[in-house]
């Protein structure tokens, strides 16, 4: 049948004929002619000792002859002598007695095995024998008394009757050798019959393997004709297929050599054809060199999926040397010789221009929308409020609208930015552990202004999880707001929404319910999609339709599932299930980390509480050398250092760690009772310290100078990502890279994706072995916003397959190479990192 096109059809590579089959068809035919030849061969000894017994048969019949022969032939010549006296007539008689010996003689050896005609041999032995004697009785009568004593002898008719007997005795030794050479002659026939059967069967075996042979040839050169003419079709079509289709279609190599091109990529990239052939693809597309397989030069898979996270939008270069962006795919071709690649380039410049225009406008509509309807709203609040003086009750009423309004279109503005940033794939979400019931109270306490006027009410039936969460948790937020301000909307009044939250298994599940009129059979399943209403909620005021949707994309990008549950008999349920986090995240990699040094034990908690409260890991110290020798550990990103220290002055502290490379950038908050006194403001700026506050602490301020000093601390100095299972060898290569950068930490898979989703660092440090996966597993994380990949160093125990040290910036073996080699590498990245923007301004 004709080869098809349809889409997903498997094309297997045809399969060369089986040698086996055509080996054991030869072999049995050998084997049988072999055998009708054995039995040919067979057949024609036996014809053969047929006749030969036929010829010994008629040589004894002939010999028992020759034996009664030679008897009358001697009796002739005794009676001739005997009757004339003449010596002539005795000249047969010798030789007739001779040739009767000889004849018995052979008889003797042919009888010897056949028991019957031994025995008839052997009585004519006698009879012969006899008979002879009687003759010579006679001739010797005859010499010596004449014919009348010789006639007395013969009338006894001794001889008669001897004669006789011998007569009859060869009479049965014919009879029985002509019984023997019939059945002979029987067998020679039977024989024969046998060979013209078997010479037959041989012929007919001939004519039907000349014949399956002819049909076989024939049926073969049937298919081949049919096989080439579908050959021709389907090499006709894909031709025209090639030259025709107005994407760049490129078949490749293995190694990335270009073996094909069609007209579209000449038109596309402005190459003639004989410019392509024999080039790598790198000079259209950017491809990491080497001999590592194409698809991961190009960073893409062979299904036409990222390889590494990274988009299939690429840009390729034009002959004249300008940029076009092209859609990539590769797909693997097998071929007898091995497989190659086809790649598919689609010219995507309309698609960009849309996209830039679309961008434009969705930022036109952040900007000149969000920020006049926020100053309206808060305008039409402080109105509301009496900033403006008392109103009357018909303003206050209009002016209740009119928030109400611009309330409902900033929630659409807001909704279709997020339904713009999640279908492109730049929504952010951050990964911490999630506080389910806390949020899910916060829920419910953020939905009773809605619920109240509408006199709804409220329940919460929060049952305690025994592990957090890992996700996003204001974004969870947003999904439980819009669930319950849709349950809230479509609730008639006196009715109550409930949020419930219980653990099932390793998933905490979610599930929002009312008492209203619930969601039709048919629109159940297009519910979660964009500007999706049913005809009841089109007539409810305040809804998008794209709650659900951004619901749904939130959801599962926290690696969750919403559903709404079906068999609920009166109003609607949505329900959300979350995993759980498998164990508690370790705080040094989720929380920064600040160091506060303070003598008095009561401030130092005071302060300390403040920053723990706004998820800081805090440790205490107090006096300045133990200040100095934990900032030089490089665990903390930020110091707030009181003045007064019982070892040395603040601000000689200060300046000791700016003075060390390993400390110079770290920000530090100085908390002093005596900061008017020492100068304030000036020494603050001439010792690059965040803020200078006075005690009693200002908390917020010292939130302000605590963001401000976190912005310096990831702006600053560039910030190292070391993942390794081992917490004494994370603590060895924070002390031994301290002046190289940030030290971020994390000892397992969750808790680097956990910081990865929060924080892009500069240069990631990779152990292979980690107790929940391999290190590998981690690559399609380490990439930054813009696509570009995050400079990695293998630092493993572990020897990498050399394909793969093409994919990192270095690899490092811990049993030999030291944290010397560690550091140079990671200044060597560092130092190429700062002159790439010098270049590019250049």
């Amino acid at each position: 049948m004709p080869l098809g096109f349809q889409s997903g059809q498997a094309l297997e590579l045809p399969q060369r004929p089986s040698r086996s089959v055509f080996l054991l068809v030869g072999l049995l035919s050998i084997v049988a002619l072999s055998i009708l030849a054995v039995r040919i061969q067979v057949e024609r000894h036996a014809a053969l000792a047929a006749r030969g017994e036929v010829i010994r048969s008629f040589a004894r019949r002939v010999a028992v002859n020759d034996v009664l022969t030679g008897l009358v032939e001697a009796e002739s010549a005794q009676r001739g002598f005997i009757l004339t006296g003449a010596p002539a007539f005795l000249t047969p008689y010798a030789p007739a007695r001779r040739s009767i010996a000889e004849a018995l003689d052979r008889l003797g050896a042919d009888y010897r095995t056949m028991p019957a005609q031994q025995a008839h041999l052997v009585e004519l032995r006698y009879v012969v024998g006899a008979k002879l004697t009687e003759m010579d009785d006679v001739l010797a009568r005859y010499r010596q008394g004449g014919l009348a004593r010789a006639r007395t002898r013969v009338e006894d008719q001794q001889g008669r009757t001897l004669m006789e007997r011998a007569r009859t005795l060869v009479a049965a030794i014919v009879a029985d050798e002509g019984a023997t050479l019939a059945a002979g002659v029987d067998r020679a026939g039977a024989t024969r019959r046998h060979i013209d059967i078997i010479l037959g069967v041989v012929l007919l075996l001939l004519i039907l393997l000349v014949a399956a042979a002819l049909l076989v040839g024939w049926r073969v050169g049937v298919e081949r004709h049919k096989t080439e003419q579908q050959a021709w079709e389907s090499l006709t079509r894909l031709r025209t297929i090639f030259a025709s289709t107005t994407d760049a279609l490129i078949i490749l190599d293995s190694t990335g050599l270009i073996e094909s091109v069609n007209a579209a990529t000449d038109r596309l990239f402005g190459y003639a054809r004989d410019e392509l052939i024999g080039r790598d693809i790198g000079m259209l597309l950017d491809a990491a060199p080497g001999d590592a397989p194409l698809a991961r030069r190009l960073g893409l898979s062979t299904e036409g999926t990222p390889a590494r996270g990274q988009g299939v939008d690429r840009s390729a270069r034009h002959k004249r040397g300008h940029i076009v962006p092209v859609d990539v795919s590769l797909a693997r071709l097998p071929l007898a010789e091995g497989f190659h690649l086809i790649a598919t380039l689609r010219d995507i410049s309309e698609r960009k221009a849309a996209e830039r225009l679309k961008d434009e406008f969705i930022s036109t509509v952040s900007h000149e929308l969000r920020t006049p309807l926020t100053s309206v709203i808060g305008a039409l609040g402080l109105l509301s409020g009496g900033a403006a003086g008392p109103l009357p009750e018909p303003a206050l009423r209009l002016l209740t609208i009119a928030e109400n309004n611009a309330q409902r279109l900033i929630r659409l503005i807001n909704d279709i930015l997020d339904i713009d940033r999640i279908g492109s794939g730049r929504i952010q979400l951050r990964s911490e552990p999630i506080d389910l019931p806390a949020l899910a109270r916060r829920a419910v306490d953020d939905a009773a202004g809605l619920a109240a006027p509408r006199g709804v009410g409220l329940r919460l039936d929060a049952h305690p999880v025994s592990r957090p969460a890992l996700g996003d948790g204001d974004r969870l937020l947003q999904v439980l707001g819009n669930l319950l301000s849709n349950a809230i909307r479509f609730s008639p009044e006196g009715e109550t929404v409930t949020l419930a939250l219980r653990e099932d298994g390793d998933r905490a599940v979610l599930e929002v319910a009312d008492h209203g009129p619930g969601v039709p059979d048919a629109f159940r399943d297009r519910i979660f999609g964009r500007f999706a209403q049913s005809e009841a909620g089109a007539a409810i005021p305040g809804g998008t339709g794209l709650g659900l949707a951004i619901s749904r994309e939130i959801v599962h990008a926290l690696g969750g599932e919403i559903e709404i549950d079906k068999d609920r008999a009166r109003g609607a349920c949505f329900r959300i299930a979350l995993p759980l986090h498998a164990r508690p995240i370790d705080a040094d990699t989720a929380r920064p980390r600040m160091l506060i040094c303070e003598d008095d034990p009561d401030m130092a908690t005071i302060i300390g509480d403040i920053i723990a409260g706004e998820g800081y890991e805090v440790e205490q110290c107090g006096s300045a050398r133990e200040a100095q020798a934990l900032a030089r550990s490089g665990r903390f990103d930020g110091l707030v250092l009181d003045l007064r220290l019982p070892d040395a002055n603040g601000l000689a502290a200060v300046r000791a760690l700016r003075a060390e490379p390993t400390t110079r950038d770290l920000p530090i908050i100085v908390v002093s009772a005596f900061a008017n006194s020492e100068g304030g403001t000036p020494v603050a700026r001439a010792l690059d310290v965040v803020d200078w506050l006075d005690k009693p602490v200002d908390r917020p301020r010292l939130l302000r100078a605590l963001a401000t000093a976190m912005r310096r601390a990831r702006e600053d100095r560039p910030t190292l990502l070391h993942v390794d299972d081992d917490p004494d060898m994370l603590e060895v290569t924070a002390l031994g890279l301290a002046d190289r950068g940030r030290m971020l930490r994390a000892t397992s898979l969750a808790a680097a994706r956990a910081l990865l989703a929060s924080r892009t660092p500069d240069i990631v440090i990779l152990d292979i072995n980690l107790p929940d996966g391999s290190g590998l597993d981690l690559l399609p994380d380490l990439f930054a916003a813009d696509g570009s990949p995050i400079p990695t160093i293998v630092y493993s125990a572990t020897d990498l397959v050399p394909e793969m040290n093409q994919v990192f910036d270095a690899v490092l073996v811990k049993s030999r190479r030291s944290l010397t080699a560690l550091s140079e590498t990671i200044g060597a990245i560092l130092d190429r990192q700062r002159a790439r923007p010098r270049e590019e301004e250049a």
